[in-house]
């Protein structure tokens, strides 16, 4: 096959981007889009390469898997191998819980499948996993296992009609792409039925530059088209890079954007055309042979410096770490990807028993973590008190509410307390779930119960949606049923209302300004009839607060009792774990607070509109900055106390939390 330099200078534009979307440059909100790009040219790789041997009678199933070994796995399995005494230094138990069913999902080019099991790349969890860039890797594997055996089955047909399947298999996974992007965000995102149609657009552009009049003589016949199209293929990715965000549905038709432009520069690129000499230029040329080594170490170097800190890592440290990212990339090139690659140093025998005896080591480690539940042991008592509380939350959590992939009617939400009687309902979103547990314990006391209607990531108010994120947000939809069910309901005669409302209001996730800054992405809710219409933040935060406080009076005049509950404390920290490493850290035991000034400061608006309802004789307000804001501590807003967690994360009350504000609401209800 002959070298094209281009393609190497393809792969630095691919990387660099994808590096820098992760450390969190603004610069780069589309820079996921490498991904796209890569398989896109592993698909043209891989296809060029096993045409040319089918042609000459010489390609091996064998030999084919030998290269594709030889290439993947020896980088990938000592970068796992450096990972895993970071994380058993470094890592709280329930990370290294889920870092070690990785291992196991690598080691079986599975990795895809877990993290769609788990659910979510954007998010702020995503964020801590050392090995979720290995989804990539797995789609590409499945790819290889599969692609060659279909190759070979229909091998004998004409190579036209083998070229039409193909294109048909490319155009069906695209189409359900499209569909699953909005039906099924997260299995679109990260499955190969998904994501197929990127590595079959390389694979057409080999049958074409084979057999097609797209032969690259043919094309350097037409100088002008090849100089345009290869350019436009450059502007493509370019724009993707630069204008994408994470709110742009993905792998949708937004998609075909990075895709063509990568497919373009296959097509019509070369050393005689401008986009091909800027590509083949040394330094892209040679970041394009370490992209492989640089993309597997980006990740585990970002994801440990977050889990060492316990502050927010600056953009001057991401990008130190980004560098050291391609200086260890070259080390791992030169040293490790270059000595396997060479048959005469390294047989077939022996990557074949290195593969085995690795894949068998990574499962070991991984089975003995998962079912060692993250070696909790590691630590002192007084560090395993804090980390419990990462798994003091609502055990019922995954049955009984709705979320972005998972919709449940409201009419089948889950009971809390006694089924006997049957008082009223708790509506809300992740921040409901979190009281949820602790309320309905006190209330089987009671001999009572609630209906829980919840639908994580949104506001229980009417005509809202979730303008930040497309990936099929039912909120408005939801809420609709909900009104209805509680309308028509006499018996669902208290109604409490908890939600995380001033991140709705405000967009912004939250900075307690003392280093301890929310992951994750802004999200924004407006009106659901300016959806896709471009306004204002002001005339935004405006309808949400009118229709907050629209929503509560609707309740009111149909004569509910209601119970609303203002803002928990946000803390900006994940609280088991900064508490553990603080103490792990400093030696000595840690009181984990926030400012209540910032508190105040970060609620004013959700304090004004919740105001602004005014006393009605069926409004109950409760207060949780009174249960946790300078009480125990002067000016501070505490989230441990008495060596616990009163949250299981950065803004979720655990159990233990929640015990402490159920009175208050459960003494207002009637």
């Amino acid at each position: 096959m002959e070298y094209r330099r281009e393609i190497d200078g393809l792969r630095a534009v691919a990387v660099i981007p994808v590096i820098l979307f992760h450390a969190g440059f603004e610069l780069f909100s589309g820079g996921f889009v490498g991904v796209d790009v890569f398989f896109v040219i592993s698909g043209y790789l891989i296809t060029t390469i096993i045409l040319a041997e089918k042609e000459c009678g010489s390609f091996s199933l064998v030999n084919f898997y030998e290269r594709r070994a030889r290439r993947i796995l020896p980088p990938l399995f000592f970068v796992m191998f450096v990972c895993i005494p970071f994380a058993w230094f470094w890592l709280m138990p329930s990370y290294y819980k889920d870092f070690s069913q990785s291992l196991v999902a690598v080691s079986f080019f599975s990795s895809n499948i877990l993290f769609w099991l788990e659910r979510g790349y954007f998010g702020a969890a995503a964020e801590m996993k050392p090995l979720l860039h290995t989804w990539s890797l797995a789609v590409e594997e499945q790819y290889y296992v599969l692609f060659p055996l279909f190759l070979m089955l229909v091998w004998h047909y004409r190579k036209r009609w083998i070229f039409g399947a193909i294109i048909l298999l490319g155009v069906v996974s695209l189409l359900l792409a499209q569909w699953g992007t909005y039906n099924a965000p997260t299995a679109a995102f990260f499955l190969l039925p998904a994501r197929a149609w990127e590595l079959m657009i390389g694979a057409s552009a080999a049958f074409y530059l084979l057999y097609g009049k797209g032969n690259k003589e043919h094309v350097a016949n037409y100088r002008f088209i090849s100089e345009l199209l290869g350019l436009l293929g450059l502007a493509l990715i370019a724009y993707s890079i630069f204008i994408f965000d994470e709110t742009v549905p993905f792998p949708s038709f937004y998609a075909l954007v990075p895709t063509l432009g990568a497919v373009l520069i296959i097509l019509f690129s070369s050393q005689a055309t401008i986009a091909g000499r800027l590509l083949a230029n040394r330094i892209l040329v040679g970041i394009g042979l370490v992209s492989y080594s640089a993309y597997l170490w980006h990740q585990p170097l970002f994801v440990f410096a977050r889990h060492r800190s316990l502050t927010v890592i600056s953009q001057v440290d991401y990008f130190i770490l980004s560098i050291l990212a391609f200086v260890l990339a070259y080390l791992t090139w030169r040293y490790i990807e270059k000595p396997f690659r060479n048959k005469n140093v390294i047989s077939r025998t022996k990557i074949f028993i290195c593969t085995v005896l690795c894949s068998v080591f990574f499962t070991g480690v991984g089975l003995f973590g998962h079912f060692n539940e993250g070696y909790i042991d590691r630590f002192p008592l007084n560090v395993a008190s804090y980390l419990l509380g990462a798994d003091d939350k609502n055990p019922n959590r995954n049955e009984c509410g709705s979320s972005t992939g998972k919709y449940l009617h409201p009419k089948n939400a889950c009971l809390l307390g006694s089924g006997e009687h049957i008082k009223g309902a708790l509506l809300g979103d992740s921040h409901s779930d979190a009281i949820a547990y602790a309320l309905g314990g006190a209330l089987e006391g009671k001999g009572v119960g609630l209906k829980h209607m919840w639908y994580s990531g949104c506001p229980s108010i009417l005509h809202l949606y979730r303008k930040d994120n497309k990936r099929k947000y039912r909120c408005n939809e939801y809420n609709n049923a909900v009104f209805g069910i509680v309308s028509k309901n006499d018996e669902l005669d208290n109604i409490i209302l908890v939600s995380r409302f001033t991140v709705f209001i405000e967009g912004d996730r939250f900075d307690n300004g003392e280093g301890g800054v929310e992951l994750g992405a802004p999200v924004f809710i407006d009106g659901i009839e300016f959806k896709d219409k471009v306004r204002s933040e002001e005339q935004r935060i405006n309808t949400v607060i009118e229709r907050y406080v629209t929503g509560v009076k609707t309740l009111l005049d149909l004569g509910k009792n209601i119970i609303l509950v203002y803002p928990v404390p946000e803390v900006g920290w994940d609280v088991p774990m900064y508490a553990a490493k603080s103490v792990i850290y400093s030696g000595s035991k840690v009181d984990v607070s926030t400012s209540y000034k910032q508190y105040l400061k970060r609620n004013e608006k959700t304090f004004a509109a919740f105001d602004a309802i005014g006393a009605h004789v069926n409004l109950k307000r409760v207060y949780p900055h009174k249960v946790f804001c300078n009480t125990y501590l002067q000016e501070r807003c505490v989230a441990t106390l008495n060596g616990r967690s009163l949250y299981y994360d950065d803004d979720h009350l655990s159990n233990y939390g929640a015990k402490m504000l159920i009175g208050d609401i459960i003494s207002k209800m009637r």
